[in-house]
């Protein structure tokens, strides 16, 4: 399986959310008196559950022949963590000296001694955001990982923990959410889109290209239509099955992706290479380009769909630079490591 066109989606993902952030929360607050672009983008929040279910996707595509093989679940959870904590750490660390460097910035926790290491383990504490906002979905990673390894582990183990979690998660869903701690964010109903991409991994093999396009088009018509309802229309389902709804659309795109064979342009694949950088480090950066741009007067001369497309493109940057000059390297010197390792 080519990856492109689901590093196409990465990217698509990434900078929906970015774009929702901007739109939603920046724009209105910083340049134009409650303003925004317009609330049709106010849907990107959920690239986040695109790439939740890509998430469950690829984990099962890569790993399905390593259950009941205890050997591979160290690996497994060294090359997660490599994955997932590095770059996160650097975006974190920089985040906390500039609220350190300039008094009154930031959250409360920002200064508090537990919360910060909370964040940089990724270990949620009650009722506390992580310090760089949007880490809870990297908390939600971590924790999908943990259960995914133990089918690595022991498999018929595994697959009872997987099937508590699951019907844990199905109950919060019908009976409206668990509200004590940690049960609230264990059985968040956005952790049965991990279930949704392991699915979409089993029947993959199944599905023939023509079936993989026409997916495709229908995930992409279902994701928008949800989107442009609850936006335009204010039509939307109960709040704890909004996830659901797009997870479902998320996972017919997947699957087009995977097996429809569709163009993927090379700007748009090296952006879902770079899509994690660009998601770690968005809000900062437009936090940071606000107050430059406020400063210049560039809100004056520019519409607010005009000030989101110079966002988006400021964020971009950003992340590309980040992923060019720190993630790649990172991660080129993590593998090296271990060919090393394993040579000797």
């Amino acid at each position: 399986m080519k990856l492109d066109g689901l590093q196409c989606g990465r990217a698509v993902a990434a900078l929906m959310v970015a774009i929702f952030h901007a739109n939603l929360f920046l724009l209105p607050a910083k340049f134009y008196d409650g303003q925004g672009a317009g609330a049709i983008f106010n849907f990107g929040y959920a690239g986040v559950e695109f790439f939740f279910v890509l998430s469950g996707f690829i984990m099962m595509y890569v790993h399905d022949k390593d259950f009941g093989q205890p050997a591979q679940t160290v690996t497994f959870l060294k090359k997660r963590i490599i994955r997932i904590y590095p770059i996160y750490w650097v975006v974190l660390t920089g985040l906390i000296l500039l609220y350190f460097a300039s008094p009154g910035s930031g959250p409360e926790n920002a200064r508090d001694g537990q919360s910060i290491l909370a964040s940089y383990l990724l270990v949620p504490l009650p009722g506390e955001d992580p310090i760089l906002r949007v880490a809870w979905t990297l908390q939600h990673e971590m924790l999908f990982y943990l259960i995914f390894s133990v089918l690595l582990l022991n498999i018929r183990l595994g697959i009872a923990l997987c099937a508590l979690w699951g019907l844990g998660c199905v109950y919060a869903l019908l009976t409206g959410g668990l509200q004590s701690f940690p049960l609230d964010m264990v059985f968040k109903s956005h952790n049965l889109l991990f279930v949704f991409g392991i699915v979409a991994a089993k029947i993959l093999p199944k599905v023939t290209r023509t079936t993989a396009v026409l997916c495709f088009w229908i995930g992409v018509a279902t994701f928008l239509g949800q989107g442009m309802l609850e936006t335009l229309a204010h039509l939307t389902l109960p709040k704890n099955a909004i996830p659901l709804g797009y997870g479902l659309s998320a996972t017919l795109v997947i699957l087009g992706l995977a097996k429809g064979e569709l163009p993927a342009p090379r700007w748009l694949t090296y952006l879902g290479d770079a899509s994690y950088s660009i998601y770690l480090v968005h809000m900062p950066t437009m936090a940071i380009a606000a107050v430059l741009l406020r400063k210049l007067g560039v809100h004056g001369m520019l519409p607010p769909l005009a000030m989101l497309v110079l966002i988006t493109g400021i964020i971009t940057v950003a992340g590309v630079i980040l992923h060019a000059f720190v993630e790649k390297p990172l991660m080129n010197a993590f593998k090296r490591k271990q060919a090393a390792r394993v040579a000797t």
